[in-house]
């Protein structure tokens, strides 16, 4: 059986680092401001992968990427970038110099996905997470791009059997209307999860009791929170301990 997993994100828009409730966001502080007050080189022990995601809206490589050596200067855990990543060179760039996967979300939606085919012909499947965000309108699940901003009139259901027809390796599934609340996650999106990916689920986490209901599920391969304020200081090493406490799967890294 595959080990669980906590991924810890981080979410970079114009320079500054957000906390996003129902994808509208607020500033914390800028990269000296995170390195600061959170201690990543500790933090880093107590996850299994760290996402950092750009989600300006007029993007900005060079002052993204220096951010990302700064805050992960000292972590060595696997680490995802993403943010308007649309084409193979980008992709490549990337993996070869700076992190271990690609996230992909509104690319998802473009004409030509051969991009997609490139980077896991290159790179393996594993090297790609699609990002999936989705909102629940009048009972249905439907499909959000461009952070959250456009609706594509496309149902969950449909758009994961399309993804799993992909190269890719994990589906990241993001609840718009959970994100930031810190009530739990989404149990209903349990019953859509019926194809052979493993999916990481995003939006509500806020303490152990919700880290555990779902990694004792079967379908659920890693949580996602970018909940730093929930996970200051001992937060994330606390919650690795009740989780194994717990019996799941997940590796001990020392602990």
């Amino acid at each position: 059986m595959l080990q669980k997993r906590i991924i810890f994100s981080l979410l970079y828009k114009d320079g500054q680092y957000v906390q996003s409730r129902n994808f509208v966001t607020n500033s914390i502080g800028d990269t000296d401001w995170i390195v600061k007050n959170y201690n990543f080189e500790n933090i880093s022990k107590y996850i299994d992968e760290l996402i950092i995601l750009d989600i300006s809206e007029n993007k900005n490589m060079n002052n993204f990427l220096k951010s990302v050596e700064k805050i992960t200067k000292k972590t060595f855990v696997p680490l995802s970038l993403g943010g308007g990543l649309r084409s193979f060179s980008r992709a490549k760039f990337f993996l070869k110099n700076i992190c271990d996967k690609v996230v992909v979300n509104t690319g998802l939606f473009s004409e030509n996905l051969d991009f997609i085919f490139e980077i896991s012909d290159f790179f393996g499947n594993q090297s790609i997470i699609a990002s999936v965000d989705y909102k629940n309108i009048k009972n249905h699940k439907y499909i959000f791009k461009s952070n959250g901003l456009i609706e594509t009139k496309i149902k969950l259901e449909v758009f994961l059997k399309r993804l799993n027809q992909y190269h890719i390796g994990d589906i990241l599934v993001r609840s718009i209307d959970r994100d930031g609340t810190g009530q739990g996650l989404d149990s209903s999106i349990l019953n859509d999860l019926n194809f052979n990916k493993p999916y990481i689920i995003s939006g509500g986490c806020g303490n152990y009791k919700h880290f555990i209901e779902f990694l004792k599920n079967n379908k659920i391969s890693g949580i996602s929170t970018s909940n730093l304020l929930n996970f200051v200081g001992d937060g994330l090493k606390n919650l690795r301990i009740e989780i194994l406490n717990h019996k799941i799967n997940l590796p001990k890294w020392g602990l």
